[in-house]
This record gives structure tokens, C-alpha cells and sequence, in this order.
């Protein structure tokens, strides 16, 4: 849902890249795990910076906008939930705070590194304060790496050619991407893989090192306290559905490496009362399950399921286009969202 904001993926053809990543050699989800707080602090706020940044600096594209107007056609209007972490779904009109549930916490919050305490917003002014150079290497160009805590000016060391990876060939040509990099500077210059060592982190109002309110990977320290406020507050809401109600489940992005959010979409469409639809929109994974799972003699007892894959395209293409067919049906005398 995000890729069309100017926002990264954690997998896929428009995987999110920090620099420092590429010539550390650390994958995305790697870096996005508890454990770096601990072992290398000044690191680890130096790529949550970056993706602080990227998501609190980017805006919520038409799509947001476009699935919240469907909503408010509606009775029960529409909720959000999400596994995106950038915060784009509660600066929605029609959506807010108050009707999304981000399982997986957000940025747009912080807690103790410990999980003891209380969520506090987090301060823009902090995240600006953060002193990280700017990656600004250019392929070809010498630096200096930091490899098992040593500092090496090897001048055979340089970036590759995609501007991050470092490189180190020999007088013949033989060579490659220099292993075990745990930091690149150039020469005596400052680490571009992290927070300024002279520079305070943040902390809590008690003086506790302080981290994202986002779940992570291998998370045993999460504060869940907001997403379980959040978590009520959706399920007050599927209380409320009856019979007569017609759900619609427009899932988007949701692929099969984290099945989160497509499991709960599919189980929502099972589990509701009344009939349901599920619209699942996805570049390359927009397969559903087949609509007849049960027997013909006890499909009529049961609310009618529908399940529509639209694929091949991204997000704000495929919202516009159900835009249009929506608005369409709507010229014509149908019903607030038939067609």
C-alpha cells in the first residue's frame, strides 16, 4: 500500500534500500529486529532514522483517501487494519486513530527499550536531532571499513558500482565484495553507518534507552498496551456486524512471506455472519481460494462468499480503476458500491 507514497517494501521488486545495509551485507528484516539496540545502538537509531524519516516525511497517496470515501457511503463506515508500521492509515480522513488497528504498533510512537512504561508520540525534534552523515559515496570512490573492530585503509578498497557494496580487487583483477563490514567511513572521516558516538539517543522520561513502539522481529520486549486499545476498539466493531450486513474486505499488498494480514482478511470473510467479499489487490499474488469450498446441497444455506484477485498492477492503479467502476454503477442508478 505504501510503494505508491515513495515508500519501500521489506521484500520484492520495490524492496526499501539504506545504503549502509548493502555494505554491511545485513538484510532488511535483519537490521529490523530488538537485538541491535543492544549490540550496536548507534546503528540501529541510524537506520530507524532513516525509515522515520521516509514514512513521517512522505504523504498517504490517493488510495487512502479514495478507500476511506468508500467507507463513509457505508453504515458501518470503514476500519483499517494494517501491518504497515508508517502511520499513513491514521492520517486518514474518515480513518484516524480511532478506526485503525496497526498490529504491528508504528513509528509515529516510541517506548522503553525494556517494554516497561508507558507510549509516548514520538518527538520530531528528536529524530532531526539524530546526527547521521549523509551516504553520498560515489562508485569507485576509496573508503575506509571497519571490519571485527578495526578501522582498515586498505586502498584497494572501494565502492562498487551500485554505490554501497565494497569492493576490493587485486593487481589481476581478482577480487569482490569485501566481507565482514561493520562500518564504512572515508578516510578519517565520520562511520555513515551510524548516529554520531558523541550524540545522546533518545530516551524516556525516566532516562531509559528508549526504541520504536514497533514490533519487531524475534520481539520479546514489545509494549502492546496502544495496538490492544486499538485491537478493542475493531473488535467492538465486528461485534456489531449482523446478518444483514454486507462486508467488504479490500486487502492490499498483503503478500504470503508475512501471511498476517492476508490470513485475517480470508478468515474475516469466512467467519462473518452475512455475506462477504474479499478484493484482494496485489502486483503478483492476487490468487484467493475458490469460492465453492463447500458442498452444492450446503452452499445455500450459507451466506454467499465472493473472492476477486485483481493483479498486475499497484496499489493507487487498482483502487482508481475499482474508483471508476464504483462511480460508474453509481451513474447508472446502482446501488452506494454496487457494481
Amino acid at each position: 500500500m505504501g510503494v505508491d507514497s515513495g515508500l519501500g517494501t521489506f521484500r520484492g521488486l520495490n524492496a526499501g534500500v539504506w545504503q549502509p545495509l548493502k555494505a554491511m551485507q545485513i538484510d532488511f528484516s535483519e537490521m529490523s529486529c530488538p537485538d541491535v539496540f543492544d549490540e550496536d545502538p548507534y546503528a540501529a537509531w541510524a537506520f530507524w532514522k532513516f525509515r522515520h524519516d521516509a514514512y513521517t516525511q512522505s504523504k498517504p497517496h490517493e488510495g487512502y483517501e479514495l478507500l476511506a470515501g468508500f467507507g463513509e457511503q457505508m453504515r458501518h463506515k470503514c476500519f483499517s487494519i494494517t501491518s504497515n508500521i508508517d502511520g499513513h492509515w491514521a492520517r486518514t480522513a474518515g480513518i484516524g486513530e480511532e478506526r485503525a488497528y496497526e498490529m504491528h504498533g508504528a513509528l509515529t510512537h516510541m517506548q522503553a527499550q525494556d517494554g516497561s512504561g508507558r507510549i509516548w508520540p514520538t518527538d520530531p525534534a528528536v529524530m532531526a536531532a539524530l546526527p547521521v552523515p549523509q551516504w553520498d559515496l560515489a562508485p569507485g570512490e576509496h573508503v575506509e571499513v571497519l571490519c571485527k573492530g578495526t578501522w582498515q585503509s586498505d586502498r584497494s578498497q572501494a565502492v562498487g558500482e551500485d554505490g554501497a557494496v565494497i569492493v576490493k580487487y587485486d593487481a589481476d583483477g581478482v577480487g569482490g565484495p569485501v566481507d565482514d563490514v561493520s562500518g564504512v567511513r572515508r578516510p578519517n572521516g565520520p562511520d555513515l553507518c551510524r548516529v554520531d558516538g558523541r550524540a545522546s539517543l533518545p530516551v524516556d522520561e525516566r532516562g531509559s534507552p528508549a526504541r520504536p513502539n514497533v514490533l519487531m522481529f524475534g520481539d520479546g520486549g514489545f509494549q502492546a498496551d496502544r495496538i490492544d486499545e486499538q485491537d478493542a476498539r475493531y473488535r467492538r466493531l465486528l461485534h456489531a456486524l449482523g446478518k444483514d450486513t454486507k462486508l467488504v474486505v479490500v486487502e492490499v499488498g498483503a503478500g504470503t512471506a508475512v501471511p498476517t494480514v492476508r490470513m485475517r482478511c480470508e478468515e474475516l470473510v469466512k467467519s462473518h455472519k452475512g455475506p462477504a467479499t474479499l478484493v484482494r489487490i496485489n502486483l503478483d499474488q492476487s490468487f484467493v481460494p475458490a469460492a465453492n469450498t463447500v458442498p452444492a446441497h450446503c452452499a445455500k444455506y450459507l451466506p454467499p462468499r465472493k473472492y476477486i484477485g485483481v493483479g498486475g498492477m499497484g496499489a493507487l492503479e487498482a483502487i482508481r480503476k475499482l474508483d471508476g467502476l464504483v462511480r460508474k454503477a453509481r451513474a447508472a442508478g446502482a446501488g452506494p458500491l454496487a457494481g
